[in-house]
């Protein structure tokens, strides 16, 4: 049994990995052509291929769960069409013990996904957008700035460099009635990291405007140290990459940040949610594979199965979408969001296995 059991994993893992292989190559020459329209605006082609390289882990990761299901659909099916499943069956195999040889190799596929997505996507996207963006501008911001905003303080940053250095920092206080009480404005704040309990930001030549008083009061500082939980890694996150892009416990930190701040966190949320929920979901999708083959695609060609694990991938994919800002909309939790798709896959699924049986 241990034998067949290897066998059957090896077949499904084989289509899994030339399946992930065949859609990452197909959506990296879609990228590779987008990025390419650019060179006319004097982004060298080898900026764009060192940007689609960079941002190839991410795509990887998105499509562990689709992979896994085709993969599935196609190594079962490639049984099925031999009458391997049905010797199988034949010999008292259960339709459990078949569908768990499907599993592993969609659970390995997952914590490989996991360690990306938490070690390597973050640090090569931030990498990538980096260097793309200081290619096609030399800013890595735009030309208008960027705001932030931590309690009552409204911030604005002219500029960020990769090295912890900020470029043309201001303040905007406020009071609880929000009134503007005091401005401060700093040419440059450069980050120090002395250690896990003190990191500050050192504010160079500034200005500051009192208008708490009748009139306005200005003085000017040579340094003066800023306290705050804004650091690089923070500011990078936000500039340089959206919360699909975060691995989940920058998501979590980001979370708890914007909780302290009272600032709104949906999008953190669904991205938080989305990706500890991942390998549920593609366990879902799996089981979706694995109750087509022993159901409606049981006789089928190798093509039909390919198109209906495509149909299947994007349908699920349009639930999220359209659950993901509905939950923003009315207010439900981004969680709740996120599992409905799943608990579909899972009940589709079961409906399948039933007819089946």
């Amino acid at each position: 049994m241990k034998r067949l059991d290897n066998y059957l994993g090896m077949t499904v893992t084989t289509m899994m990995v030339l399946t992930i292989l065949g859609l990452l190559g197909i959506v990296t020459l879609f990228a590779l052509m987008e990025e390419l329209e650019r060179i006319e605006d004097g982004y060298p082609f080898a900026e764009a291929v060192r940007y689609v390289a960079y941002t190839t882990p991410r795509r990887f990761y998105e499509l562990i769960p689709y992979a896994s299901m085709i993969g599935a659909l196609l190594g079962l099916g490639t049984l099925a069409n031999n009458s391997e499943l049905i010797v199988m069956r034949a010999s008292g195999v259960s339709i459990t013990r078949i569908s768990w040889s499907a599993i592993r190799p969609a659970l390995l596929l997952v914590l490989v996904g996991l360690a990306m997505g938490e070690y390597v996507v973050p640090i090569t996207e931030r990498i990538g957008q980096h260097d793309r963006e200081m290619a096609l501008s030399d800013r890595l911001l735009p030309e208008s700035g960027y705001w932030y905003r931590e309690g009552d303080t409204y911030m604005h940053f002219s500029e960020a460099q990769q090295e912890g250095v900020l470029i043309g920092v201001t303040h905007y206080i406020f009071d609880e009635q929000k009134h503007l009480i005091r401005t401060l404005f700093a040419a440059r704040a450069v980050f120090h990291d002395v250690s896990d309990k003190e990191k500050y930001w050192l504010l160079e030549d500034i200005i500051a405007t009192d208008l708490s008083g009748d009139g306005a009061d200005i003085e000017s500082f040579a340094s003066l140290q800023w306290n705050t939980d804004v650091d690089p890694d923070l500011l990078r996150s936000e500039i340089l990459i959206g919360p699909n892009k975060l691995a989940i416990s920058e998501l979590k930190a980001k979370v708890d940040y914007m909780n302290k701040q009272g600032l709104n966190t949906e999008r953190y949320q669904l991205a938080f949610w989305q990706k500890t929920l991942q390998p549920l979901a593609t366990i879902g999708l799996v089981f979706i594979a694995i109750s087509f083959v022993f159901g409606p695609l049981r006789q089928v060609s190798m093509g039909l199965r390919i198109v209906a694990g495509l149909i299947i991938g994007f349908a699920f994919k349009i639930i999220q979408d359209i659950l993901t800002p509905a939950s923003m909309v009315f207010g439900f939790a981004p969680m709740l969001a996120t599992l409905i798709p799943i608990v579909l896959c899972f009940l589709f699924a079961a409906y399948l296995m039933k007819r089946t049986a």
